[in-house]
């Protein structure tokens, strides 16, 4: 495992670490939940459905009996993406001190990116509206295993030039650490997000921040971006 001082590459969960997304995630299943006359979800339903892609989220919010039919929850999942792509926009700042503190990292001399269970093609837009150009890769769920799968994880550290040891993984749930301790990289997590100090403790974090510029304490200057 590795230490922070070997660190060059940061990695970064988006959902409940860069951002709060829970009211344009709500907004959609519910869209969904409503077309089929299903009851809708509350922000804390949704809290607790996310964290393993959109297919889970959609079979968590869906009622139990429906959900054992797997052509149904593709069916549903269908039409949620059709509504997400109405609403995932609308998330439009990240969590207070985010920009400032990836900026002043980049600037201590470490890479960014940004990997998350959300399908991509949202990740990647969502990501520029909040973070411009400041993440060197950006990744979400496509075909290739999701988190805690250390596939995606160890294809952008090889992307970026970066072995494992050089990497850190930063998010604010299990899924988060499980993918950090799976790829054999630093594991930080983030307690203002959905699931809190306790689930990341269990999770086994080497490193639990309470606030976004509590990692500059974590990660100190190495060298200057470029």
């Amino acid at each position: 495992m590795s230490n922070t001082h070997s660190v060059r590459l940061l990695i970064l969960d988006l959902d409940g670490t860069l951002a709060d997304t829970l009211d344009a995630l709500r907004e959609a299943v519910n869209l969904t939940m409503r077309a089929y006359g299903w009851p809708e979800k509350t922000r804390e339903d949704i809290r607790m459905a996310i964290g393993n892609g959109a297919r889970m989220l959609i079979a968590r919010s869906m009622p139990f009996s429906k959900a054992q039919d797997p052509a149904l929850v593709d069916r549903v999942l269908r039409d949620y993406d059709r509504n997400y792509a109405q609403t995932y926009m609308h998330t439009q700042e990240c969590y207070p001190g985010i920009p400032e503190t990836l900026s002043k990292l980049c600037d201590r001399g470490y890479r960014l990116a940004v990997l998350s269970n959300k399908q991509d093609i949202f990740t990647k837009k969502l990501v520029r509206q909040l973070l411009g150009p400041l993440p060197s890769f950006v990744q979400g769920q496509t075909d290739m295993p999701k988190k805690p799968d250390p596939t995606v994880p160890l294809f952008i550290a090889k992307t970026l030039g970066f072995a494992p040891g050089m990497c850190a993984m930063i998010g604010d749930s299990d899924v988060d650490i499980q993918t950090g301790r799976n790829a054999g990289m630093l594991t930080v997590g983030c307690a203002w997000g959905f699931r809190g100090t306790l689930a990341l403790k269990e999770a086994g974090a080497e490193h639990i921040v309470q606030y976004p510029e509590d990692l500059l304490s974590i990660f100190p200057e190495v060298i200057k971006c470029s």
